[in-house]
């Protein structure tokens, strides 16, 4: 799928979460090209406010809506990432399938990050995006150098961020060397 394409399974995936009253918040290479500075990337990710129980029907509305849903999610089944329930979902086009993510809000963290989440316009189209704190705590969380690159340029780009909530939330979620390693870097 080529950027254009992405840009535009994004904002049907913002209409689809609010025309279902999901309350949702965009995450991953999105968000960085929104905080950070902008790369490639080639699948989206999403925060919903969804409870565990609730996912078999949402696959099937999303299913419905032309989504390949793996079989066991549809049934309910939820994966883990770094203690964060998650399932995935495709959209196949020309040939080429796009991943889809959907977090669901399980933890404290995630609700604090959710609670913190800001409405900012992406491209001409309005979403609710993931703050940058936020964002860089879930990069360090994943850890991979693609997502450390994403921290680096998310603080650079934001130098004022709030440094007492990543330094609670950086010790709380286990991340707080690679946080102050990074935090040094930038002289923060």
């Amino acid at each position: 799928m080529n950027q254009f394409s992405l840009q535009g399974l994004l904002e049907e995936l913002v209409d689809f979460f609010d025309s279902h009253g999901i309350d949702y918040m965009v995450m991953g290479g999105i968000a960085v090209r929104f905080w950070g500075i902008p790369r490639p990337t080639f699948d989206l990710d999403f925060t919903l406010a969804v409870e565990p129980e609730d996912v078999p029907p949402l696959c099937e509305k999303l299913r419905r809506s032309g989504f390949s849903v793996p079989e066991a999610h549809e049934k309910g089944f939820v994966d883990r990432l770094a203690g964060m329930d998650k399932f995935g979902v495709v959209r196949y086009e020309d040939g080429k399938g796009t991943q889809v993510d959907m977090f669901l809000v399980t933890t404290p963290y995630q609700r604090e990050a959710f609670r913190r989440r800001v409405k900012r316009e992406l491209n001409g189209k309005s979403a609710w995006m993931i703050a940058p704190e936020d964002l860089i705590l879930h990069k360090l969380i994943s850890g991979r150098d693609r997502d450390m690159g994403d921290v680096s340029d998310t603080l650079w780009m934001n130098p004022d961020l709030d440094r007492g909530y990543l330094r609670q939330w950086g010790t709380a979620l286990g991340v707080s060397q690679a946080l102050e390693r990074k935090l040094k870097e930038f002289g923060l």
